[in-house]
């Protein structure tokens, strides 16, 4: 969406409208890691998002995810200021899988609610967020380690092994078995 074609002014608007909603956002980012001293910050990596179908349905979705890429990029170029780190993880079932590890979830028709197969009701977004940043702190607990004992932690807790099915669970259970190993203080 360049601006250019039948209504250039409308496009133009549009771009001025993103750009603005892109900066603030990145700034309210920088802005409460900085407030909260955080270390790092981590965002889900989404790569490219294609869509199929006919021109609407590919206009609706490339609407819909129009800044996600713009946003990541700002923030990692501003963080090193801030000494700050960006981290990115496999997004694949962050949100559909419940972060007390009882399985997948279900949503309502707004989506923003989640109901889990033990009938506890969370907001969807709260969800993500905690499995977002066990995936982060799990990876960050393994990746030092010798496949020696990354194999003993898996031994332990077998839910490691795949990536995609990590959550908050899965964390808390990583780092009672490393406290029993005497690997995690």
């Amino acid at each position: 969406m360049s601006g250019i074609g039948r209504k250039p002014n409308i496009w133009r608007k549009i771009n001025n409208i993103k750009n603005q909603i892109i900066n603030d956002t990145v700034h309210q980012i920088i802005k409460f890691a900085v407030d909260y001293k955080a270390d790092v910050i981590v965002f889900e990596y989404l790569g490219k998002l294609k869509s199929k179908g006919n021109y609407a349905r590919r206009m609706r979705i490339k609407l819909k995810y129009w800044a996600k890429q713009k946003i990541q990029e700002k923030v990692c170029y501003i963080e090193h200021s801030y000494e700050i780190r960006v981290s990115w993880i496999n997004p694949k079932n962050s949100s559909s899988l419940a972060f007390d590890g009882t399985g997948k979830v279900t949503r309502n028709s707004k989506k923003d609610i989640c109901k889990f197969t033990t009938g506890k009701k969370y907001h969807a977004d709260l969800n993500a967020s905690y499995n977002i940043g066990a995936r982060y702190f799990i990876r960050e607990i393994l990746n030092p380690l010798s496949e020696k004992e990354r194999l003993q932690y898996q031994a332990k807790v077998p839910d490691i092994a795949a990536r995609s099915q990590q959550t908050l669970s899965t964390l808390i259970s990583l780092v009672k078995a490393g406290t029993q190993c005497g690997y995690i203080a």
